[in-house]
């Protein structure tokens, strides 16, 4: 009996390092701690360096990085229907009014809807809301040009404004509003997203 216990225990031992090994090295993203630092994050990592955690992070300033953002580990960490969806990244003190008012066309409503169980009093740094669902399995799909209107806030830029949108460039922005000086937004103003 006390063998079937060694073996057992020995087992269960084993598999939970290889479980845990397993799960550290195969995360996708992982959230801020108190203290934690892009660098401090890379060398958790075999193969990171902080420049990628840059790049793969580029909508956040790495000398202040809030408590509770969830950063990108991993270049493959999107979602196969991103280009059927805009999402917006929770920014600090972010609400869903405040998020349906950037988009042009979208309601308090349509939010809740495209994210069923969001919790409007409990806003995740860094998570992801979708805001238009271009796949037909919600009623805000209904226009076909493939453009998305923002509505500039203080201090976008847009450098910010695509960070927002999944796979858009600042070059995409630009062509895609050939008529505004992107070194002088006004606050208010709309601007064309590309989503194609």
């Amino acid at each position: 009996m006390k063998n079937n216990s060694k073996i057992l225990a020995t087992t269960v031992t084993v598999g939970l390092i290889l479980g845990i090994t397993g799960f550290s090295a195969s995360a996708a993203t992982e959230t801020v701690d108190e203290g934690e630092t892009l660098w401090g994050i890379a060398q958790e990592y075999d193969d990171l360096t902080t420049d990628e955690l840059i790049e793969l992070n580029s909508d956040l300033d790495p000398t202040a990085i809030p408590v509770g953002t969830e950063i990108m580990l991993d270049a493959n960490n999107t979602n196969n229907n991103s280009e059927d969806m805009v999402t917006h990244t929770v920014q600090p003190g972010n609400t869903l009014l405040e998020i349906a008012s950037v988009y042009d066309g979208v309601t308090l409503e349509d939010i809740y809807t495209l994210n069923e169980g969001i919790d409007p009093y409990n806003l995740t740094i860094g998570s992801e809301v979708v805001v238009v669902d271009y796949t037909g399995e919600s009623n805000n799909s209904s226009t076909g040009d493939q453009l998305v209107y923002h509505t500039v806030q203080p201090g976008n830029t847009f450098n910010k404004i695509a960070a927002v949108y999944d796979n858009v460039t600042v070059d995409e922005l630009i062509e895609a509003n050939p008529n505004v000086n992107m070194y002088s937004l006004e606050i208010g103003s709309e601007i064309a997203i590309p989503l194609d």
